[in-house]
């Protein structure tokens, strides 16, 4: 259950949308809000100038009771430290590398996700409701952690989708035993996933599909043009594609939509 909710805020027009989505999702679960910009000695910078900036921005959502915090320092050790003090459910951050030359390496986002304690949400798109989900879920306990979390953001009436993926070599067709074991084993773990998950009137559909892992994922989100993906990140390792999976930092660095990391 979505509790508390954070944003990082860097007083970017991206940050912005996290900002709109944080305080819709807020109001749909009943979760707390709190703001966070972090000052790091910036030319200019001062705190009275970002509590102007922010809170010209929480009364656009109607938030103007909500106090930020205001923080100086280096922004991925301050946003984990407030993450961590306020126990939160849940992170909401804007694309802020959008302009970046690397994309989305070496930027504060990637470093949060070395140790975030919660799930990260990656906001990029208008804060309407989330009527459409897709989850990539394999047999990890992080992609079910993510398709968890997912639905937790979902309101009544919604789809989520959980997408298997049975990796074969390109143009390779597996027989028809080996298809049948693999769908067998997807609907016993999804069977075990629907079991501990809370009836709030959202749907939740599965699919199963053979082929190379990321072409299989994109053409799913074509079909299901989903409002939010969700994706285990399986490693906390050093900052690398071991850290997130290549999978999972392609669509950091090129969001088809909101998108949902998990631990």
């Amino acid at each position: 259950m979505v509790q508390h909710i954070l944003v990082a805020h860097d007083l970017s027009p991206d940050a912005d949308l996290a900002l709109s989505r944080a305080a819709q999702l807020a109001q749909q679960t009943g979760a707390g809000l709190s703001v966070l910009h972090v000052l790091a000695g910036e030319p200019g910078a001062t705190e009275q100038n970002a509590q102007i900036y922010l809170r010209t921005a929480l009364e656009r959502h109607g938030l103007a009771q909500l106090q930020p915090w205001i923080r100086r320092g280096r922004a991925a050790e301050e946003i984990f430290t407030q993450a961590t003090g306020l126990e939160i459910d849940l992170l909401v951050m804007g694309r802020h590398h959008r302009q970046s030359p690397q994309g989305f390496a070496g930027t504060t986002l990637e470093q949060v996700l070395q140790n975030c304690p919660a799930p990260l949400l990656l906001a990029v798109a208008p804060a309407v409701p989330y009527s459409r989900a897709l989850a990539a879920l394999d047999y990890s306990s992080c992609a079910s952690r993510a398709l968890q979390a997912a639905w937790q953001l979902l309101p009544t009436a919604s789809d989520l989708t959980a997408l298997n993926v049975y990796e074969t070599a390109e143009l390779h067709q597996p027989s028809e035993p080996d298809l049948a074991l693999q769908r067998e084993l997807f609907d016993q773990l999804l069977s075990d996933l629907r079991a501990d998950l809370r009836n709030t009137g959202a749907r939740l559909h599965s699919s199963l599909r053979y082929g190379e892992r990321s072409s299989c994922l994109d053409d799913a989100i074509a079909a299901l043009q989903p409002q939010l993906l969700a994706l285990g990140s399986h490693s906390r390792s050093e900052i690398s594609n071991a850290l997130l999976g290549s999978l999972t930092r392609q669509y950091l660095d090129q969001p088809p939509c909101d998108v949902l990391i998990v631990h």
